[in-house]
């Protein structure tokens, strides 16, 4: 190690490719940090040798992938040069993005008070959206449609571009609806995550002056997680990077597991075309790891093609072997798993140092239930985050409407929240008096007699607008966005009517809504000055890393992919198995294997001193228990590496079901299943369309869901689980319908 003698250097302790990295003045540069090697300390240092070699911070652009890396790196470099660093562009790509489009977005069209719509509100309004071109579902789900219109996004790829290039009915079907979708975005002041990132290059590129004052503005640009980068990231970094080609970026071509959202980790392959004369460090020496977890990634990755060449290493001892286990099926994984938990944790091992990883969200359900059993006390990452609750979504309606008017999609969802008799019926109605006008739907209640509304709805119409008569006379007076939340829900009686229920689930809203007050008074604490326009900005673009925090005595369980960027001292890597890691979905294309390929590197690096690893026979699917086989990843490593312990003759619990041959179709898939007895397992193919999606699918009491041809309610019971859960929900109309949630295809509210 090498302690540097002077200015701001001689206060961090860097290895020699390290401080050769911060030291570098010669043009672009790309640092291969790979797991553990450092990564941060080397960027967070370089910010703090630019700042104290008389670079101001407002003159640096600093981009992370997550507002909790953001404000690591930012408290660093202030712990580094002993003073604030106001002003410096620092954040997500998303968050530095919108910062720039409130300043500059009137070049495009836009208001500086738009809206930020997240999945939810894309889901809303793509639903109506698609009914106003008649094309039903028939073409593709809002979730698919949304994908869609991202990858357009990630590439920079325009709706009037799209069209001209649409060849056959699906791909003219889904232009169409793209193109009506940002025109309504447009009309409603809005964007969603992707817009941010598209209009900023649109912005840059059609604009010679403002993307020259930018370019001037920025001395150096520096990008953490490069791996991770779009096209249209690509693009931004290249037009403010100009012919100074002052960047530095960091990054590790093995931990690129985000293609399914638009990430190309080509992007870093490339890194020294898409910026000549780039100089290329590479950290292979790893700080966090022992040396058998490392022998295991570096089998694990050696697989790939095309990766930068690099192997990590350590000084820090060989400590204990990876172990890979094999159990009777996913029970039993679950409860061994649990087992060993409860001993290890009655030494010296917190449980918040423990993490169960796993491929998909599905994977979760039979850990939570074995550690609800052996009194576990975890956590479980990725669910439903506190942002996406019904009734903290209603407030943020409430709060984005006194923000930005034109937006309708947080209209809709507040319009009879609480009931006000309000239904579909008069929000046609004022839908209509909207379109005659040309304005949004609070512009014209606003503008408008609720007498001409309808009699029966002109109560809940007047109560309405005279609520927006007060509240936006109270955020002109420049109240606080914890006094106007406050306001917002004394005079709409949503806390009144949560009282009024005396019910638990009604106790449980009201505490996150004062959850939610709490929150925006710390966040108003934080942030003098700021507004509600920056509090809404914020929470818009918070991720489940963001929100989450690492408790002492809880259990951490979550996807490969929440877990990328963290550590913790025992891994458990469970479901190590085919059709999971790798995804069967992934099974025909190479690119996504070797993606797969990465998710197991990303998964094994997460430990510190201890790695498990294990697999199951058998597996419950649909229902049924199903043979599995291990993951090919294993069988490539090889046995050098870890210690095999087959547990599969040591637990009874489960018997033994008769073999059966069974034909079923789902979601119009017809698949034919053998249940193979346990004595003896004789392998055959295994014909399944596989549901494992990123997406988590989840219910849970007083959840607000929309069905296709019944509306809106909320979930009051449900009883089972998997494939035969039955959810019991109170729609707006009044009526009770017990449905199969399998079949339900709600949309979550």
């Amino acid at each position: 190690m090498i302690d540097t003698e002077s200015g701001i250097l001689s206060r961090l302790v860097l290895n020699s490719v390290q401080q050769d990295a911060v030291l570098y003045e010669g043009g672009p540069q790309l640092v291969f940090a790979g797991a553990g090697t450092g990564k941060t300390r080397v960027l967070t240092a370089k910010i703090a040798w630019l700042i104290d070699r008389g670079i101001p911070p407002a003159n640096l652009f600093a981009a992370t992938f997550t507002n909790k890396a953001a404000h690591e790196m930012r408290s660093r470099v202030e712990r580094f040069i002993r003073r604030p660093t106001g002003g410096m562009w620092i954040g997500t790509f998303h968050s530095l993005c919108a910062r720039l489009l409130r300043s500059e977005c009137g070049r495009i069209g836009y208001e500086s008070v738009f809206s930020i719509f997240d999945t939810a509100d894309q889901t809303m309004l793509l639903r109506k959206l698609v009914q106003q071109l008649g094309i039903g579902d028939r073409t593709a789900s809002p979730r698919q449609i949304i994908a869609h219109i991202s990858r357009f996004k990630s590439q920079c790829v325009a709706a009037d571009e799209a069209l001209k290039k649409a060849v056959g009915f699906y791909e003219q079907e889904l232009a169409r609806i793209y193109t009506l979708y940002q025109q309504t975005l447009r009309r409603q002041q809005a964007m969603d995550f992707d817009d941010l990132l598209m209009n900023t290059v649109i912005l840059l590129r059609e604009h010679h002056d403002v993307l020259e004052r930018y370019r001037q503005r920025f001395d150096y640009i520096l990008v953490d997680e490069y791996q991770d980068t779009n096209t249209a990231q690509r693009h931004l970094l290249q037009l403010l990077a100009g012919h100074r080609q002052r960047i530095f970026a960091v990054g590790d071509d093995d931990q690129s597991i985000y293609g399914w959202r638009g990430a190309q980790v080509e992007n870093i392959l490339m890194f020294e075309k898409h910026f000549p004369a780039t100089k290329v460090f590479k950290l292979e020496q790893n700080y966090r790891s022992t040396g058998a977890i490392l022998d295991f990634a570096n089998a694990a990755i050696v697989g790939n093609t095309g990766r930068a060449e690099k192997k990590l290493w350590t000084d820090v001892g060989k400590g204990g072997r990876v172990t890979v286990t094999r159990y009777r099926d996913d029970r039993h994984e679950a409860q061994a798993v649990g087992e060993r938990i409860k001993k290890t944790c009655g030494g010296k091992v917190r449980r918040g140092d423990i993490a169960v990883l796993f491929r998909t969200n599905a994977q979760s359900r039979v850990f939570e239930e074995a550690f609800r059993k052996e009194h576990i006390p975890y956590v479980l990452v990725g669910g439903i985050s506190f942002y996406e609750r019904a009734e903290i979504r209603d407030c943020l309606s409430y709060l984005r409407l006194l923000i930005n008017p034109c937006d309708n999609v947080s209209f809709e969802r507040i319009y009879n929240v609480p009931p006000r008799g309000l239904g579909e019926k008069a929000l046609e109605t004022l839908s209509q008096k909207a379109a005659e006008r040309g304005a949004s739907l609070l512009e014209t209640l606003c503008a408008t007699d609720p007498q001409e509304l309808g009699n029966r709805s002109k109560k809940g119409f007047s109560e309405l607008k005279e609520l927006f008569a007060l509240m936006t006379g109270e955020a002109g007076k420049g109240a606080s966005p914890y006094e106007l939340l406050k306001e917002v829900l004394q005079l709409s009686g949503y806390m009144d009517l949560l009282a009024d229920r005396h019910t638990e689930e009604a106790s449980g809203r009201a505490e996150n809504i004062n959850e939610l007050l709490n929150a925006l008074v710390i966040w108003t604490g934080e942030n003098p000055g700021g507004n509600l326009a920056s509090f809404l900005e914020e929470v818009s673009l918070a991720s489940d890393v963001d929100t989450w925090e690492q408790k002492e005595d809880a259990v951490n369980v979550m996807t490969l992919h929440c877990a990328k960027g963290l550590e913790f001292g025992q891994v458990f890597l469970v479901g190590l198995e085919e059709g999971l890691l790798p995804s069967r979905q992934n099974f025909d294309d190479e690119m996504k294997i070797e993606e797969e390929r990465r998710l197991l590197y990303v998964g094994a690096t997460r430990a510190k001193e201890r790695l498990y690893c294990s697999y199951a026979d058998r597996r419950y699917r649909f229902g049924e228990l199903l043979p599995q086989s291990p993951s090919r990843f294993l069988r490539a490593i090889g046995p050098s590496t870890y210690d095999m312990d087959d547990q599969t003759g040591n637990f009874g619990a489960v018997s033994s079901p008769k073999p059966v041959l069974r034909v079923a179709r789902r979601e119009g898939v017809r698949f034919t299943r053998a249940d193979i007895p346990v004595g003896g397992i004789r392998r055959k193919p295994i014909f399944i369309d596989d549901d494992f999606t990123q997406e988590v699918v989840e219910y849970r009491m007083g959840q607000y869901v929309r069905h296709k041809n019944y509306g809106r309610g909320r979930i009051v019971s449900i009883s089972g689980f998997g494939s035969d859960m039955k959810v019991m929900v109170l729609f707006n109309d009044g009526t009770r319908r017990r449905l199969m949630a399998k079949f339900a295809n709600f949309e979550r509210d």
